[in-house]
């Protein structure tokens, strides 16, 4: 018997979202912008988070994005956009909890987007995750960073 996934995390490079057709502005992939609107979000919100990650985050800082859907609450895409001190790869997690009706096609493309990105370094589902609960868990912010000191704040939009 299959499990019926319900979250995902994902932990990629940044720069695996994106792809330039013009050099110089970043787009989202087809497969993300897929994923995005799947969830009921708006992509160009999503993508802001480029110029945030990469012009306005400092090495050691970063904090963790979380959007969630006011119409499907269960339909929620998290990122932590947290830079460690020696990352030469941008490497973040993207936490992902999808909607029952919704699963099927999260599972693949979620799979599919892991699967094509340059970093692969981790890839998880289940019903219910431990580090989707503690991406999401208020009372966990702000998380003090240890190898930085960085008091991480966990920053809710809902969308």
């Amino acid at each position: 018997m299959l499990i019926d996934s319900s979250q995902f995390r994902l932990v990629i490079s940044f720069s695996d979202l994106f792809h330039w057709p013009d050099d110089d502005v970043p787009v989202l992939l087809d497969d993300w912008r897929r994923v995005i609107e799947l969830l009921g979000f708006d992509e160009s919100e999503i993508a802001a988070l480029y110029d945030l990650y990469f012009d306005e985050t400092p090495i050691g800082q970063g904090d963790v994005h979380a959007f969630i859907n006011n119409a499907q609450p269960e339909n929620t895409l998290i990122f932590d956009l947290y830079r460690g001190l020696t990352d030469q790869l941008d490497i973040i997690a993207v936490a992902i909890s999808v909607s029952r009706e919704r699963i099927t096609q999260a599972k693949l493309l979620l799979r599919h987007v892991f699967d094509l990105a340059s970093c692969q370094i981790h890839y998880e589902e289940g019903r219910f995750l431990q580090t989707f609960k503690e991406m999401t868990n208020a009372e966990g912010y702000p998380k003090v960073i240890g190898e930085s000191a960085y008091h991480q704040q966990l920053l809710i939009k809902h969308c």
